[in-house]
């Protein structure tokens, strides 16, 4: 008596499915899919883990775009029974499927014991805009992606991000964006920032465009205890995966916080003392600069600032009164003799 679908062992359909995969079934074996797609119910099982189900995806479109055959009865597979089994296989084949990145454009309700929610990737050459529920706008580059729950902002705003993302959040005073990168979690009421966390990456990075963010690791074995700092514009944390350490420090490139067009920085100074250049620094672009010896505060400086960056900045205002500058966290000190 020949196999239906309703006869199909699971590891039968786990063999015809690998087979279908390949491009090894024949046109009866297409035939025991289809009717088996067609007695699924509406609601799918759960999903497999998002890295197999990526994979498995990738397979199977692949394997559609290169060989679309005649079915049995002489007349091309429709592509939307396709569409539909490939979803399906993607349930079935997860015995045998491997555990690469994914690399699957998709919008993909997930269902796991661990989380239950909405994973929106990117795998365009740019940046992806998308804009969350609240008003929220979330940049994600390339091969990066943001996980979060299908009642978002309703109790609470959470979202998980694996990768690279630009958020600007919408300020809601009742309810914390929250983003939770592997054990780092970043929290705000309403601001802009940017979160590099890539898998084979030992660190992670949080950097600040504006406002404040509150960064911390989270202690599962001490809940009221947690490692953090908080943030200000220009200024970024690295985290350490391994030691767990949270090292903050300024960003690369700061950027003004004052709008140039409303309000343009004095940075043309005749005789002004250094103490007068840096607090002018320090008001345009957040950041704190210290002077070590106090005999330096006098000293007179003679610059035109105006379209440098600020490091190019520290390094002139440097050069004329013969003293260094360095980095130490998210403060610049300056070290002299003095004039």
């Amino acid at each position: 008596m020949p196999l239906t679908h309703r006869d199909m062992t699971q590891q039968e359909f786990n063999d015809l499915s690998k087979r279908y995969l390949e491009g090894r079934t024949t046109p009866k074996e297409d035939q025991l899919l289809m009717d088996w797609y067609n007695n699924q119910p509406k609601q799918l099982p759960l999903l497999p883990l998002q890295s197999q189900k990526k994979e498995i995806e990738k397979r199977i479109w692949q394997n559609i775009q290169a060989q679309i055959r005649p079915a049995s009865n002489g007349l091309m597979i429709k592509m939307a029974w396709l569409t539909g089994i490939a979803a399906c296989l993607v349930v079935g084949f997860v015995w045998f499927s491997t555990d690469k990145a994914p690399k699957n454009n998709e919008t993909t309700v997930l269902k796991n014991p661990e989380q239950v929610g909405i994973e929106i990737k990117n795998t365009t050459m740019l940046e992806q805009k998308v804009r969350l529920e609240d008003g929220t706008v979330v940049m994600l580059k390339q091969n990066s992606s943001i996980i979060y729950d299908k009642n978002y902002n309703k109790t609470k705003r959470e979202v998980h991000l694996i990768g690279e993302a630009f958020f600007k959040v919408k300020r809601n005073l009742t309810k914390p964006f929250v983003v939770h990168t592997g054990e780092l979690t970043t929290e705000v009421l309403g601001t802009s920032f940017r979160i590099k966390h890539y898998d084979e990456a030992k660190t992670i990075e949080v950097s600040v465009t504006t406002g404040k963010v509150s960064v911390y690791a989270e202690k599962p074995n001490r809940p009221a205890e947690r490692n953090g700092v908080i943030l200000t514009t220009n200024q970024r944390v690295v985290f350490d995966v391994a030691s767990k350490n949270i090292v903050p420090s300024i960003v690369d490139d700061p950027v003004p916080i004052v709008s140039i067009e409303r309000a343009p920085p004095q940075l043309d100074f005749r005789e002004a003392s250094l103490q007068q250049v840096l607090d002018a620094l320090s008001k345009l672009y957040g950041l704190e600069f210290m002077i070590a010896n106090p005999n330096a505060k006098d000293c007179h400086i003679t610059a035109d600032l105006n379209g440098l960056s600020m490091f190019t900045q520290l390094e002139l205002i440097c050069k004329s009164i013969d003293a260094t500058y360095e980095k130490r966290g998210t403060v610049v000190f300056i070290y002299g003799d003095g004039c």
